[in-house]
């Protein structure tokens, strides 16, 4: 008994102090503060390892290894991505082997299946019927989360501190991780059967289609481009950062002009299909469904922008200029509404398609340039062959993802960081030069896009912030827009109306439908509806007031509801 209360002393000792060491680099609270009930948890875990695992001196480090594994996951997710890392995201594993080096693929594939070779060797098997026993209440709790999530989540609000809609920080810290885990894949369970419900909200649908038909009798065939760019980082932002000299092509510059725009990402650091939903579909992604939204869509029509821009007489064009496996991409675009869906030919080989990637053997990813130049080409053939039917023109570029790599042959670094910082990410260094050579290729294809059509909106915004070497660290010792509240979220919005930038007040990545609603009606969408954007003092940040609005979650859980059909 000495011996088993002494290994369950320091193991508890244990991850007491290793949570604190990873909340010191960025991680999540320190255990202490969820013991009442993670603490539970935690040692019934480790009670269940010990007695899977044969005994022997290793058995006790063993046991607690998945345990500190599991929080080391957690908080290195926290502190690149500033959110919880959700269950669902074990499905997202495919994605992030798509864009690792092969070298990494191999270190994770190697490590991992070692990790679990000699984790399969250490099992008691001769105390099977006994493990079982032991693992009685952990099936129970794992069955009944999956199955019967409402009266999870009843039992989980009747023991737990509330969640905080707006920060699952704040929600781990009063709850834990293990428990907040549980929490939303109950909740995410929950919202699918909640979807049913929502299949028929003659409202949300009647005033969808009564703003196809405004679009319809007002937009005079004026034609739509919203370009939407990976990892998108406008340098000029940082306050304590020098160049020597300017990191935006001077062409660039002259047309944002004195415009300073800003719309707020759901996500940061990755997370790209996140950020397409919100600017696509006009409501928060809130992951109620999935983490990523576009994940559970089937194809089946929902009402997004491009189906109510379909219904209005537009033809709706999507242009990834990345892979269309990549977070369901084709299903993603087909359920928002898009008639015409294109990917490089090197990723897409049995899709018809306009664009080639070209040579991208030293820098991975497709450079906008390439990307611009091919779309341009293609637009200006449609507005040719179609003047009649006007055009939803949307690209979503992929040059800009880390690693960051670029040929040097043909784009050689030459910005510096000034003064050189004893803490200088690596990772910015080359996103800045990235951003000059960016700025210059589409200065040219807008420049190019207001010669051949004129009469026309031209939206341009980041989808998310680029992790950097260091996550959010890096953002801070730089002073990203000062360091405001929820600063990292905050991203570049160029908008362009009759060739002409336009400033508008900060807004979220889910008001840009309303933008383009309100130029389509000129001006009388917004005259009838709440269009932030044009607030003169903007209050609040991430998705915190749109996610406990009780509209806000009707309309996402219509959409999804005819998503997932």
């Amino acid at each position: 008994m000495t011996i088993l209360s002494n290994r369950y002393t320091a193991f508890a000792c244990f991850m007491l102090g290793y949570s604190y060491i990873l909340s010191l680099c960025g991680g999540l609270t320190p255990l202490w503060s969820s013991l009442r009930l993670e603490a539970p948890i935690l040692l019934y875990g480790y009670f269940l390892l010990n007695g899977i695992l044969k005994k022997n001196r290793w058995q006790p480090w063993l046991a607690a290894l998945p345990l500190a594994l599991a929080y080391t996951v957690a908080d290195i997710y926290f502190i690149i991505y500033s959110r919880f890392v959700r269950l669902i995201e074990i499905t997202e594993i495919p994605e992030l082997l798509d864009i690792l080096p092969g070298q990494y693929i191999a270190l994770i594939v190697i490590i991992g299946a070692a990790s679990a070779l000699f984790f399969v060797l250490s099992l008691d098997w001769r105390r099977g019927r006994r493990s079982l026993l032991i693992a009685l209440p952990a099936l129970a709790f794992i069955l009944c989360m999956e199955f019967f999530p409402g009266r999870f989540l009843g039992a989980f609000q009747s023991l737990a501190r509330p969640v905080t809609d707006w920060s699952d920080a704040n929600s781990v810290a009063d709850n834990g991780r293990f428990t907040m885990v549980a929490y939303f894949e109950a909740q995410r369970k929950n919202s699918i059967h909640k979807t049913i419900a929502f299949r028929h909200k003659q409202k949300f649908i009647e005033q969808m289609k009564a703003l196809s038909l405004q679009i319809k009798g007002a937009a005079r065939n004026r034609n739509v481009h919203v370009l939407v760019l990976e990892s998108f980082l406008d340098p000029s932002i940082f306050a304590n950062l020098r160049y020597s000299q300017s990191p935006t092509a001077p062409a660039f510059r002259q047309i944002v002009g004195d415009t300073d725009n800003y719309s707020i990402s759901p996500v940061f650091g990755g997370g790209t299909a996140q950020a397409e939903f919100e600017i696509l579909c006009g409501v928060p992604a809130l992951r109620a469904l999935s983490s990523v939204e576009f994940n559970v869509f089937t194809g089946a029509k929902t009402f997004c922008l491009p189906t109510i821009l379909n219904d209005a007489g537009y033809q709706t064009i999507a242009s990834n200029g990345h892979k269309p496996k990549f977070f369901n991409a084709i299903p993603g675009y087909t359920g928002t509404g898009f008639q015409n869906i294109f990917f490089p030919k090197e990723n897409a080989p049995h899709l018809e398609t306009y664009l080639t990637t070209g040579d991208v053997e030293k820098e991975w990813y497709m450079f906008d340039g390439k990307l611009l130049s091919q779309n341009l080409a293609f637009i200006r053939q449609q507005i040719k062959e179609h003047p009649e039917k006007p055009i939803f023109n949307y690209v979503m570029s992929i040059y800009g993802h880390l690693p960051h790599y670029m040929d040097e042959t043909v784009r050689p670094q030459f910005i510096t960081l000034q003064p050189d910082q004893k803490h200088q990410d690596e990772h910015l260094t080359a996103a800045v030069n990235q951003h000059y050579y960016r700025t210059e290729a589409i200065a040219s294809y807008i420049n190019e896009l207001v010669r051949l059509d004129p009469q026309s909106l031209i939206i341009l915004v980041s989808d998310h912030l680029p992790p950097l070497s260091s996550g959010a660290e890096t953002y801070n010792t730089f002073q990203y827009m000062k360091n405001i509240d929820q600063s990292i979220y905050y991203n570049r919005l160029v908008v362009l109306e009759n060739g002409k930038a336009k400033q508008y007040d900060v807004m979220h990545h889910y008001d840009i439908p309303k933008l383009i609603a309100n130029y389509l009606t000129d001006g009388a969408y917004c005259r009838t509806h709440q269009c932030p954007f044009f607030k003169t003092a903007f209050a609040g940040s991430g998705n915190a007031a749109s996610a406990s609005d009780g509209q806000g979650q009707d309309d996402y859980m219509t959409i999804m509801a005819h998503a997932t059909m």
